[in-house]
């Protein structure tokens, strides 16, 4: 399925290797400063699952929290979106999701991988049926997290090589 995975450009950011032969179970994490939207899948699925999303009050308790979904659900490894400007530059985001991804490595000690997020909150509102231009106010109107978690299936389902657009 994944073969040898790169990040194109970001190969200097991932891991890349050859995954294992058994089925993994991956998070797929699209992070923000309020809330950390988030879905599930495995190898052996063909469908992920956007989970609830957290609420941001502190890396410690947003680690707390990732520690019970992957007790509960099982992780083998993390997809984590990589904010990158729409010219492919890195800004201050993509600095903020690396700092976050390596206390997910050492708190987690599981493999970390990126995924090119853009377009994927403008893809998120569309499968939720809600207006782009005006992304504030549709995130009140559809409940808190649901579009940051759905962005989060965008990411891990365009990793996992699964998305159809």
């Amino acid at each position: 399925m994944h073969g040898n995975v790169g990040c194109g450009k970001f190969q200097d950011t991932c891991f890349v290797e050859k995954i294992s032969c058994f089925p993994m179970d991956y998070l797929g994490i699209d992070y923000g400063s309020k809330f950390i939207g988030l879905a599930w899948s495995s190898d052996d699925l063909k469908v992920v699952v956007p989970l609830k999303a957290l609420r941001v009050h502190s890396t410690e308790q947003v680690l707390k929290d990732l520690q019970k979904i992957v007790n509960e659900r099982g992780c083998d490894a993390f997809v984590i979106g990589l904010p990158v400007h729409a010219d492919g530059a890195e800004g201050q985001r993509v600095k903020e999701v690396k700092y976050f991804a390596e206390r997910l490595k050492q708190h987690f000690n599981l493999k970390i991988y990126f995924q090119d997020e853009r377009f994927s909150t403008q893809t998120a509102c569309t499968l939720t049926g809600t207006d782009n231009f005006s992304l504030r106010r549709a995130k009140v109107q559809k409940g808190k997290g649901v579009i940051d978690s759905t962005a989060a299936a965008v990411i891990l389902e365009e990793w996992m090589g699964i998305r159809k657009d």
